[in-house]
């Protein structure tokens, strides 16, 4: 274990992600985004396709004004952006994507995570066509489940399609030793690292499945936890969650599980 803590963020309300995506693209440049289950989403969702023009903002943040203002809710407004967040600012009505961490006020809110093309935000500008994403090939396929069985009790996560998550499905089986972090997590070192690029980063809640890539650990939380550097998204549980706390000594991790 290294010495240094992973910074702590006051409780925050998990929001559940949807199936629709988004793409945006501008100046050869691509990113695309998972958007959140939320009111919000689902307006921005039924406003695709547009062509707008993008605003920079505090050399962190891409912005455009969709035509319809979103409604939100306070459930989904949070203070500290993290890069690869697709948001918007209820104040001013646009959607912005974050290229850098950003520290703002309290009137921002979550629309959705970063898929792929985070490193490409950066090198928009001009005009950008924003477009529902159609899911490829691989996509269509189930999604990457694992089920994680401790003391005779089983949890279900739900990968998303991230590197890190293709990653540490190709390493599976495994049975491997649980440890216990903090007073929210528990934690397992698979046998090789995995790959954070394209990855989104996490707001932890009880259920998230992560990656810490400084230490090499995959987290399983049972409580709240937040955002931290180095920490990205893995995937969800679907099942079994409040089986994570009591986890410990070797558990048996495989490919494919039922809610």
């Amino acid at each position: 274990m290294a010495f240094n803590e992973k910074p702590v963020k006051n409780e925050e309300n998990g929001l559940p992600l949807s199936d629709m995506q988004v793409k945006i693209t501008s100046q050869g440049h691509t990113a695309t985004f998972r958007l959140y289950d939320t009111a919000a989403a689902k307006e921005f969702y039924n406003q695709l396709p547009l062509k707008l023009d993008l605003t920079n903002f505090r050399d962190a943040q891409w912005m455009f004004y969709p035509p319809e203002k979103l409604n939100v809710t306070a459930r989904e407004a949070y203070h500290d952006g993290k890069k690869g967040e697709l948001s918007y600012y209820e104040p001013w009505g646009d959607v912005f994507m974050l290229y850098k961490d950003f520290h703002a006020g309290d009137e921002m809110h979550r629309l959705g995570i970063n898929l792929t093309g985070i490193e490409d935000i950066a090198g928009m500008s001009g005009s950008a066509i924003i477009e529902r994403k159609k899911p490829n090939a691989s996509e269509n396929q189930a999604a990457m489940k694992i089920s994680v069985k401790a003391n005779s009790k089983t949890t279900v996560f739900e990968l998303n399609n991230s590197p890190a998550a293709r990653d540490l499905y190709a390493q599976l089986p495994l049975s491997i030793s649980v440890e216990n972090y903090s007073n929210n997590e528990k934690i397992f070192y698979p046998p090789n690292k995995l790959k954070t690029a394209d990855t989104p980063q996490a707001d932890a809640q009880p259920g998230t499945l992560a990656y810490y890539a400084p230490w090499g650990d995959v987290v399983m939380f049972y409580g709240s936890f937040g955002s931290a550097a180095g920490l990205y998204e893995l995937g969800y549980a679907i099942s079994g969650s409040e089986y994570i706390r009591g986890m410990s000594g070797t558990v048996k991790i495989e490919k494919g599980g039922a809610p």
